[in-house]
């Protein structure tokens, strides 16, 4: 008998699956509000894009599996599962959120109408700016630290960190919620989950959502190649990856340009990050 699978939410298609799905709106709902600090009526209503898993995503072992939504005031929010910390992480989330404030940008039209747009990236492991279990960055005066605008938000979710906190129990805030939420994502097997899931209605309903998960043989590949990539890139640490940049050594700066291609960086991105040409960037496996 096949063993069974242990399904765990780090993995990007196991996380887009259940809480990229139309069907499951009021759990994402639930976490966005834990996250985000929205009340119900802000997050109400809001519209799942890319919500299908397409047979050329999810081949694409070096694409990113994603959840993008938009919220009723035209908020559009970006959540993304990271497997571990690397260098370049803070440069690429900014990056993405550079090209999803501007993607429906026409000529012509007024800045006006560019709306908010939020990065939630939860890091499972190696998470480096700090000690917190959720890091918020603005746009701030460096003095005064007042806010020159909204429309940036780009958040960080520690889910070691999570697991170092210390929940109070008897206490039914935000912050706790946000705690067991983090710690029911980063949960490694079925008995943990069940555990987590008896802190909240819809942690149970999710957990029961995932017990009774039979993933095809396809899928199930899937969902296997999704977490064997992450773990390839897990075993590049941090120093290989400054040594790569800072020495200049050709071997270091390849090893550090095959990461990047993994992680789905544009080929323009990574010559500046490494230096490398054209040719030598897109010749890399």
């Amino acid at each position: 008998m096949e063993d069974e699978l242990q399904i765990t939410l780090t993995n990007d298609y196991a996380f887009k699956r259940f809480l990229g799905s139309e069907e499951n709106k009021p759990i994402l709902q639930d976490l966005l509000q834990c996250i985000l600090g929205l009340s119900s009526d802000e997050i109400t209503g809001l519209e799942l894009m890319d919500k299908e898993l397409t047979k050329e995503e999810l081949s694409d072992k070096s694409g990113i599996l994603d959840v993008k939504l938009k919220l009723a005031n035209g908020t559009v929010i970006d959540i993304e599962i990271q497997a571990s910390w690397n260098a370049s992480f803070v440069k690429r989330t900014l990056f993405y959120w550079a090209k999803m404030y501007t993607a429906d940008f026409k000529a012509g039209e007024s800045y006006d109408n560019l709306h908010k747009c939020i990065t939630i990236n939860i890091i499972a492991d190696g998470f480096r700016l700090n000690d917190a279990v959720h890091s918020e960055y603005l746009l701030q005066e460096k003095r005064a630290h007042t806010l020159l605008t909204d429309v940036l938000e780009v958040h960080f979710l520690d889910l070691q960190a999570a697991k170092r906190v210390k929940a109070k129990e008897d206490e039914e805030s935000k912050q706790n919620q946000l705690i067991h939420w983090l710690r029911f994502i980063g949960a490694k097997n079925k008995e943990e989950r069940a555990m987590l899931a008896t802190k909240s209605p819809i942690l149970k309903m999710l957990n029961e959502q995932i017990d009774i998960l039979s993933l095809s043989p396809v899928e199930r590949k899937l969902y296997e190649s999704r977490m064997k990539l992450k773990s390839d890139i897990a075993t590049i640490s941090e120093d290989q990856f400054k040594a790569g940049l800072q020495e200049g050594k050709l071997e270091g700066k390849l090893e550090t340009a095959r990461v990047l291609k993994q992680l789905g960086d544009p080929v323009q991105k990574i010559m500046q990050a490494t230096g490398l040409s054209q040719e030598e960037v897109e010749a890399l496996n």
